[in-house]
């Protein structure tokens, strides 16, 4: 099984070149967390802090993935979007308040969810979260591209620390696609946790804070949903001999057509504590020539992007965890998965990884 959170593993046919190592018993995994989510304030967590804490050990910089959207998503966008939004969608349906209208997405990065959501799920307005600079101004970026910028608003903050009342007045100043006339109500249908951004809370007191201000930020009936990696390593030791995991892709076209995106995510050795449920997986990112293997250049013989190598701390969670978290921050488990995917069931033995469904103890039963 790799233990990796980042191998397009169900993907892998597709791809081009798209190998990658793995343990016998394969379950395909997922993206890289979204590091840039939220701020440490403890010394102590360095290599964890975000790029608002000055002292951190892997200050995001130009040479991080994180402050690379571009590499990100060669790296990372391997996934079909539209069709996890409509998983989103019928989640709302079938569990919340009904047809999806509102998203607010904490570590949105590159804003791929709000994004999809907004353009393929309307009339809908989406407020996509993050404190990474970079992210934030490519999630803009991606809105204007795809002509959503007045449904889709992109703020800056801290997912354990944010602003409820800011994020729901960002919203109350979107206009949906649609001319179909829209209730404004405060508060959110959704909100999402994706691509393992929770992982990155790998203090307890940080995940309840973040699952309070989620729950704090829901309307009536609204849904979390949180996306995470499958505790299966956890159970089975794969973590405790960690074997890491490699895959590569290759750009068909556009502007960088012919370069090959080598990913490593976790490497062999790397420490899992069994205490914490805390791995600090070594990243690399490097993009070659496809044919040469060199550094991949622009047509003036420029590098175009440097490689990367940093470590990423992050806490497995197992499902009961999730539930008691949820259970402090005002929340109850209604529904879990083991993929993007309302017919992948979290115990299937090719689940990729783990998605639970919470809502406020509160609002009316399940649907």
């Amino acid at each position: 099984r790799a233990a990796s959170l980042g191998a397009p593993g169900a993907l892998a046919p597709r791809l081009v070149g798209g190998a990658f190592r793995h343990a016998p018993r394969s379950r395909p995994a997922w993206v890289a967390p979204r590091r840039g989510a939220f701020s440490s304030s403890r010394a102590s967590d360095r290599r964890t802090a975000a790029a608002t804490d000055e002292s951190a050990v892997n200050e995001v910089t130009a040479s991080s993935v994180y402050a690379n959207p571009e590499l990100y998503e060669l790296a990372f966008g391997f996934r079909d979007f539209d069709k996890e939004a409509a998983f989103l969608a019928s989640l709302c349906e079938t569990h919340g308040p009904g047809r999806l209208r509102s998203l607010l997405e904490l570590g949105a990065g590159p804003a791929w969810h709000s994004v999809s959501c907004v353009t393929t799920q309307g009339p809908c307005v989406a407020v996509a979260l993050d404190n990474a600079p970079a992210m934030l101004a490519r999630a803009a970026q991606r809105a204007r591209e795809q002509r959503c910028e007045q449904s889709v608003a992109v703020v800056s903050g801290d997912m354990t620390a944010f602003d409820v009342d800011a994020v729901t007045a960002a919203k109350r100043a979107l206009v949906p696609l649609s001319d179909e006339d829209q209730e404004v109500e405060d508060g959110f249908d959704l909100v999402t946790i994706l691509l393992g951004t929770a992982a990155h809370l790998t203090d307890l007191e940080d995940a309840e804070k973040c699952l309070r201000l989620a729950s704090q930020s829901l309307a009536r009936d609204g849904l979390v949903v949180l996306e995470l990696e499958h505790p299966f390593d956890v159970f089975d030791g794969q973590l405790m001999d960690a074997q890491g995991d490699a895959w590569d892709r290759e750009v068909e076209d556009g502007d960088l057509k012919g370069a090959k995106v080598l990913v490593e995510w976790g490497r062999e050795g790397d420490p899992f504590d069994v205490e914490t449920q805390i791995v600090e997986r070594t990243v690399g990112l490097n993009v070659v020539d496809g044919e040469t293997g060199k550094p991949f250049a622009s047509k003036d013989g420029a590098v175009l992007f440097a490689p990367v190598e940093e470590i990423v701390k992050c806490r497995v969670f197992t499902a009961p965890e999730i539930a008691l978290l949820g259970k402090l921050a005002g929340l109850r488990v209604v529904a879990t998965f083991g993929d993007m995917d309302t017919s992948v069931p979290l115990t299937h033995e090719d689940a990729n990884n783990m998605v639970i469904v919470l809502k406020r103890k509160g609002d009316e039963a399940e649907r």
